[in-house]
């Protein structure tokens, strides 16, 4: 990727810098050495002071950290059959193309990501290869851990009970993951896998979350049953993955609902909700301009995607702590639409700031970065994102970033057409 800079000093000026908390923008100064956030001081003082390095004036923009995703999957086309895709490629090609979905996805402002699901190879590409462009932050889970024949049982990372489950993580661990993922029910994508269903007992639940809080990494739990979204909750993973209350209705159709004691068991967990509301929404216009609401299979896709968004509204007004995520690369989902995300997050009733948190303190919370990303503050990783708008007045000024720095590099704003691509 063609960044301009690099890590030699800087200093930033802005009339409006992200300081959170308290969560309000002020003048300020912010001085980035070798990457890092050395100083944040008043603007005047700076200016008034004078500095060695060289300045950057961004005027009356707005500066924000940089965007944190906590849900893709690298390797995956966003094709309408990614999974077909996906076991008729070698390793090489499904790395080179995760290079590249990254670096979409640093273009469009996300300066972390985590992917939630890959082939080990996908951790020794990373972790080997030393010819890289400049791309996001990675956190990598590696092969989920799911049932025999289970939801992404293709990525090889199957148990038969409990006491296989502290190698198995060692294992990720050893090979570069930074993250655990557990398969807590049938998934969509995955033939003969039923989302409606609960895949692990209660044990394997709490096994998996005590073995990546004994390794320090964070624990995701993906969630589509309505009992697996509660022993995900009882085992304090740190974060709940869709959360869609999925039963079968009496005609055979995936249906969604809203379980009002599950819900409750999730907010007194404290526990963060991965809610992924922006994920297929392409194809879901699609069947909107071409007239398809007729159709009973697009209005049934339409229909629960509304319900969908009136259950994280319920879970807001609950207090749930939301994080950002898109499931980018699945079935319709490129990796340049997180601000899609962050939009229909504030569409369905959560405040702008809590929209602007999912993805910056939140996110880094739930991925247990808290100190390294996420804010605009002396220490942290020098991540921002510069906008022409406030996104607390105007959520969707995220769209079209004037420009990104990742790691105290500025990433050339000609390069910003790529940004919605996907490979």
């Amino acid at each position: 990727m063609v960044a301009s800079g690099s890590h030699a000093p800087m200093v930033l000026h802005c009339d409006n810098v992200w300081i959170d908390p308290p969560g309000r923008f002020e003048p300020r100064s912010v001085e980035l050495v070798g990457g890092r956030i050395e100083l944040v001081r008043d603007r005047m003082t700076a200016l008034a002071a004078g500095t060695r390095q060289p300045d950057i004036d961004l005027g009356n923009a707005y500066m924000m950290p940089g965007l944190i995703n906590t849900h893709v999957h690298l390797e995956f086309s966003a094709s309408p059959d990614p999974l077909r895709e996906f076991r008729r490629e070698p390793a090489s090609d499904r790395f080179a193309r995760a290079v590249r979905n990254a670096r979409s996805m640093l273009l469009s402002g996300v300066t972390t990501l985590r992917d939630c699901g890959s082939s080990v190879q996908l951790l020794t590409g990373f972790r080997r290869c030393r010819d890289l462009p400049a791309l996001p932050r990675l956190l990598l889970s590696g092969p989920p851990i799911t049932v025999p024949g289970g939801h992404l049982s293709i990525f090889g990372g199957i148990v038969s009970g409990p006491d296989e489950i502290p190698a198995t993580v060692s294992r990720s661990i050893s090979a570069g993951a930074r993250s655990i993922k557990l398969i807590g029910s049938g998934g969509g994508m995955t033939p003969g896998s039923f989302p409606e269903k609960v895949a692990f007992s209660q044990e394997v639940f709490c096994r998996v979350a005590a073995e990546a809080r004994s390794h320090e990494v964070a624990s995701a739990a993906h969630v589509l049953a309505a009992e697996s979204v509660k022993r995900a909750a009882i085992a304090r993973f740190d974060s709940l993955e869709h959360c869609a209350f999925f039963r079968r209705s009496g005609c055979g159709r995936l249906v969604r609902h809203y379980d009002a004691g599950v819900a409750a068991i999730i907010a007194d967990s404290g526990v963060a909700v991965m809610p992924n509301l922006s994920t297929a929404t392409r194809a879901h216009g699609t069947l909107l301009r071409e007239g398809m609401q007729g159709n009973p299979e697009a209005q049934h896709a339409l229909d629960q995607h509304e319900v969908m968004l009136e259950n994280f509204r319920k879970l807001v007004d609950l207090g749930v702590t939301m994080i950002c995520g898109t499931d980018a690369g699945v079935r319709d989902t490129p990796f340049g639409d997180t601000w899609i995300e962050l939009e229909l997050m504030a569409r369905s009733g959560m405040s702008n700031i809590d929209v602007v948190r999912s993805a910056s303190l939140n996110a880094a919370r739930a991925l247990k970065l808290e100190g390294t990303v996420g804010r605009i503050a002396a220490g942290h990783s020098a991540d921002f994102v510069v906008l022409k708008n406030s996104p607390l007045a105007d959520i969707s000024t995220y769209r079209d970033p004037l420009s990104v720095y990742s790691d105290g590099r500025r990433i050339a704003p000609s390069l910003a057409n790529e940004r919605n691509g996907h490979c």
